[in-house]
């Protein structure tokens, strides 16, 4: 592992530049950091995990994923978490822990990967944590945020009649994953470049989310799938949804994969990944909603309204342009429960 170099010499090296600029980080010369939000707000937390040969393809596999892209996406997919709360990040730790064939070209390019992302984020890291593993190389990210007091975005506040909308395009990722997995092998190279870059780079909308604070009344992000992710508004808020298939926004990209197949496209909404904001808001927010996506340069669009608790039938039902109930399933990825990689 990163031959010649100890733990801290590793820390020195390639970890302490991403603390320079960091309030609080303190030079990652302590054990700990030392956060403190702003007066009248409140933190925002989150974590998330990645395993090689789960989540991405490590060092010993026949076509390892580019490690910058590892760093960014386990970055992005946390500050997506902040952004459906409404949440400015403030700063992150890393948990790395790396196998013998680890080598620093890998650790600099991963380096180069969260540095990057901390100039376009405004984030920098606090502090983590290295070791060596005898297992595949895993690394785990905690995000810190803030938000105004009481004023989080959370899925437990959607309300009747609220409509439903979403931000950018849905099932970009999922396409991207099937692409980089082999499938679809007819794409043109254009279609094929944008939606592996949307796998591999997601954009967390955390624009979008500041903007929604006090008049979105819940959100979520994207990342299990439309249908799960707007499913856990429901479980949490204790109504359902009916969203319209035709209405859910598709890229180019993935309309020329998926042509007239309406199962493939109905899976788009299952694939999970995206890391777009699955937001709920009252009719009198829709013109405000409109000047979000056109100061924040993101389309956001309307795609269902939230109805009453069913006792039967899926907690968020897909329609076609007759109002017919479409088989979509639960959706969504689980861990535990599936085994293809993610």
């Amino acid at each position: 592992m990163a031959q010649g170099l100890d733990e801290f010499e590793l820390i020195s090296r390639y970890f302490a530049p991403l603390a320079r600029d960091t309030p609080g980080a303190l030079g990652l010369t302590d054990d700990a950091a030392v956060v403190r939000p702003d007066d009248g707000y409140e933190l925002v937390i989150s974590a998330d995990a990645l395993v090689s040969g789960v989540h991405f393809s490590g060092p010993g596999f026949a076509t390892p994923t580019d490690p910058a892209d590892i760093a960014r996406r386990a970055l992005r997919s946390n500050l997506s978490d902040l952004a459906a709360m409404g949440a400015t990040p403030l700063g992150y730790t890393l948990t790395l822990q790396m196998p013998d064939d680890t080598d620093e070209a890998w650790l600099a390019a991963f380096a180069d990967g969260l540095m990057r992302d901390q100039q376009e984020f405004g984030i920098g890291l606090l502090g983590g944590d290295t070791t060596r593993t005898p297992g595949p190389l895993t690394l785990s990210i905690n995000v810190f945020g803030q938000v105004s007091e009481n004023k989080a975005i959370i899925r437990s506040g959607a309300q009747l009649s609220d409509d439903v909308y979403v931000s950018g395009t849905i099932g970009d990722s999922v396409l991207g994953l099937a692409l980089e997995n082999g499938d679809f092998p007819g794409v043109n190279d254009a279609d094929r470049r944008e939606l592996l870059a949307r796998y591999r780079c997601p954009q967390p909308r955390l624009g979008v989310g500041q903007r929604l604070v006090s008049r979105a009344h819940a959100a979520a992000d994207v990342s299990d799938g439309l249908v799960a992710d707007l499913g856990h508004i429901c479980q949490a808020s204790q109504i359902a949804a009916d969203i319209k298939l035709s209405a859910v926004p598709v890229s180019s990209a993935a309309l020329r994969v998926v042509t007239d197949n309406q199962p493939l496209k109905l899976s788009l909404l299952t694939g999970g990944e995206d890391f777009e904001l699955v937001f709920t808001a009252p009719e009198s927010a829709r013109a405000f909603v409109q000047e979000v996506a056109r100061d924040t340069v993101v389309p956001i669009t309307r795609i269902g309204r939230m109805v009453a608790h069913r006792d039967a039938g899926p907690k968020v039902a897909v329609l076609d342009d007759a109002g017919n109930r479409l088989e979509v399933g639960d959706g969504g990825y689980r861990h535990f429960r599936e085994s293809q990689p993610r």
